[in-house]
């Protein structure tokens, strides 16, 4: 009985042996368990931080980039609208300066444009004289030289703003509001005067060479010059300047009531108000 008693003692002992070593290891493994959890827990938290963090300073970097390239964009959009207004107001006062120009300006013709004598040579308008007499075309297109009779006005230091047109190889200036002789259809039958401001690219003026024929308008440009001279001929021909056909007439008094449209008017009503001297 002894040795049974001691056997079962033995059994009980190492048992309880067991059941301590079991708790303590199940005890250790939990604890390291949950510090292995919670620290990856930790890490976890850590890196989800540092994402957030890194994308918050990339969100911010591209909010600052986004802010300055707003800002960027603004600054030059008002510096593009002060430009634009600044052009604006330019074109204004340079309009402004050339309408005040051409209303201070008499009409006419400039200091170097040439005339053709009755003895074959040319003459500077600034160095015509009265009863020089200047080839003239008349309203069949013959041609003939009559005396300069009279001067509108010949001022030999004034600078005025001038319409310098192309056709055919040469080039005539003269005031906005000077006449001269041109037609949309290229015949004679149709030409009417028509002031040099509303001359356009294509019309046709006429030139005299070996003989008068109509050419087409290659440019018109303006030109400032110097030199204000309108001289009128006997009969009230037109008079051939520089190579092209232009009108002794220009504007006087009746512009600001006809329009524009009736050009061919007022050069006729002032041939019969302005009669050449007998």
């Amino acid at each position: 009985g002894l040795v049974s008693h001691r056997r079962v003692h033995r059994r009980r002992r190492v048992r309880r042996h067991r059941r301590v070593r079991r708790r303590h290891r199940r005890r250790v493994c939990g604890r390291r368990c949950r510090f292995l959890k919670a620290h990856q827990a930790r890490l976890r938290a850590m890196h989800i931080r540092r994402a957030w963090l890194a994308r918050l300073r990339r969100s911010r970097a591209l909010r600052r980039q986004l802010h300055l390239r707003r800002a960027r964009m603004r600054r030059l959009l008002a510096h593009r609208r002060r430009m634009a207004a600044f052009l604006r107001r330019r074109r204004a006062i340079i309009a402004a300066q050339r309408a005040r120009a051409r209303r201070r300006h008499k009409p006419c013709f400039p200091a170097h444009a040439q005339v053709l004598l009755q003895d074959g040579q040319r003459k500077r308008m600034d160095e015509l004289a009265h009863g020089d007499a200047v080839l003239t075309v008349g309203s069949d297109m013959t041609t003939a030289f009559k005396e300069v009779y009279f001067f509108g006005h010949r001022e030999s230091e004034a600078r005025a703003p001038f319409q310098c047109i192309k056709a055919g190889g040469k080039e005539l200036c003269l005031s906005a509001d000077h006449f001269l002789v041109a037609s949309n259809s290229g015949l004679w039958a149709d030409a009417f005067p028509l002031r040099a401001a509303h001359v356009s690219v294509g019309q046709t003026v006429w030139q005299h060479g070996e003989k008068t024929e109509g050419v087409k308008v290659e440019e018109v440009a303006e030109k400032w010059l110097t030199g204000l001279y309108n001289p009128y001929t006997l009969d009230n021909n037109l008079i051939v300047v520089d190579g092209l056909v232009a009108s002794t007439h220009s504007s006087w008094f009746l512009e600001s009531v006809v329009p524009s449209s009736m050009d061919w008017l007022p050069p006729s009503v002032y041939e019969a108000r302005l009669p050449p001297a007998p």
